[in-house]
């Protein structure tokens, strides 16, 4: 891999986790500041877009770092490659629990809007699966 195209790459991941984690801790604002009766499930989807927003901080903070660390050495850092792994899975994993949090979101409003979100929710972590899996079956 060339410098280049690192650099594209862990900023491509960066755009991703800053984008989701700004969408995270909207919803997490939008949870803590409504009004009404808090619910456990108001306080369960706290939680999982909390747990979704520090998942996804954390990946876009090792991106923006181990890309300072490219540009500033002007070289792969192949020490970091551990980091950006883990960081890869933290992400990865932020995703689905974004999406289960959209999953719960629904039950929130009625039981036919829960169940749509539901299945919304998995049928796009189905299809992330698969996008990921295609993906690293080109590499393995």
């Amino acid at each position: 891999m060339t410098l280049e195209n690192y650099l594209a790459e862990a900023g491509a991941l960066a755009s991703l986790a800053g984008i989701l984690a700004g969408f995270s801790l909207t919803a997490v604002v939008q949870f803590l500041t409504a009004g009404g009766n808090k619910g456990r499930l108001e306080t369960a989807e706290i939680i999982i877009f909390s747990a979704a927003s520090v998942m996804f901080l954390y990946s876009l903070i090792v991106a923006v770092l181990t890309f300072a660390a490219a540009a500033e050495l002007n070289r792969i850092p192949i020490e970091l490659e551990n980091l950006n792994i883990v960081a890869f899975l933290i992400l990865c994993a932020a995703i689905y629990v974004f999406l289960a949090g959209i999953g719960v979101a629904g039950w929130l409003r009625s039981k036919i809007a829960g169940a749509l979100t539901t299945v919304f929710a998995i049928i796009s972590m189905c299809m992330v699966s698969y996008a990921l899996f295609a993906v690293l079956a080109v590499f393995g």
